[in-house]
Formats: C-alpha cells, structure tokens, sequence
C-alpha cells in the first residue's frame, strides 16, 4: 500500500551514509545556550517547612476540632439569679466555656493569689523583726559589755549542722563490740 511506500521512503532517506554522517556530526551534546545556574540546595529550608507545617497542623487540627465541640455542644454562659446561699466558683464568672477551663484548671484563683501576697507580707514582717530583734540585742551587749562570744554569726550555723550530722552518721556506722 501506499502508506507503507511513504514510510520506507523516509527511513531511506535516513539511511543514506552521506545523511548519516551530518547526523552524527551535528550533534552537540551542551543542550544549546540555555544553562541551568549553579545556585545552593533549598532542601534543608524544604524540610524544616514541611516539618513545621505538619507538626503545627498536628497540634492545630485536633485544638481546632476540640475548640468547636466546646463552642457547638457547651455553648456561653447564660445570666441567672444566684441561689440563696450558694457560693458561686470563680470560673462561673466567664461567659465563654474555654476561658471557665481554663480558669478552672490552669489559672490560680484571686483568694489564693490574696493568701499567697499576705503570706509573703508575714514573711517580710518576721525577717524585719528578726532584724531589730538582732539589732536590739547588740545593743544591749555593747551597753552591758557582755562576753563577746555571744554574738550570733549566722554563717557559721550550717557548718555546725553539717558537722553534727557527720558525727551523727558515723556514730550510727560504728559497732557495738570494741576492736582494738
């Protein structure tokens, strides 16, 4: 047929040995004048910004979900009369659910941040006394002249705890039978 004429008469033309010759001559192997620029490997950049998306999308599916359960199923707070008697918690006070949470279990109430502040006043208020109280007996040493040794040098308490507690040990590490 004529289609199969008019192939062989193209690969004949290929096969001519002069045609094969330029064929082979004109090949040039540097891929024309477009090169590709020599620049650094993004691969490390790549990585940490896949790593940093999956991680947060890790975190941030699961909070996301977890926040619009909250938000559908619980919903805000409404107003209302307080009982007779009732003492209303502190995360009561919010209207919107995950700031009762968090006041609940992550936050410290206002009583307790009071009670922790006047126990740390208390606390100021023995080390003032404690001050005077050292001041004043000085005092009176220095009128009355009294040996010196009295003084008190609260520096060398924790030498004379360690010291007692060394002696403690090694006495309970001794037997009871003499070795001599």
């Amino acid at each position: 047929s004529w289609a199969a004429m008019a192939i062989f008469s193209t690969l004949r033309s290929g096969l001519k040995p002069n045609n094969f010759k330029t064929i082979i001559q004109n090949q040039v192997r540097n891929g024309g004048h477009y090169t590709v620029p020599a620049r650094p490997s993004r691969w490390v950049y790549d990585k940490f910004k896949d790593d940093v998306h999956f991680y947060f999308m890790l975190t941030a599916i699961p909070v996301g979900i977890s926040i619009l359960a909250i938000n559908i199923l619980v919903g805000p707070a409404e107003l209302r009369p307080i009982p007779e008697g009732y003492q209303p918690r502190e995360e009561e006070y919010h209207r919107n659910p995950i700031t009762r949470i968090i006041t609940k279990y992550f936050k410290t109430g206002m009583q307790e941040n009071y009670e922790v502040h006047l126990h740390c006043a208390w606390e100021c208020a023995k080390i003032s006394e404690m001050g005077q109280l050292r001041a004043e007996v000085k005092r009176q040493m220095q009128i009355h002249g009294d040996y010196k040794g009295w003084y008190h040098r609260p520096d060398i308490a924790r030498y004379s705890r360690m010291k007692r507690e060394a002696d403690t040990f090694n006495t309970s590490c001794q037997g009871t039978e003499f070795q001599g």
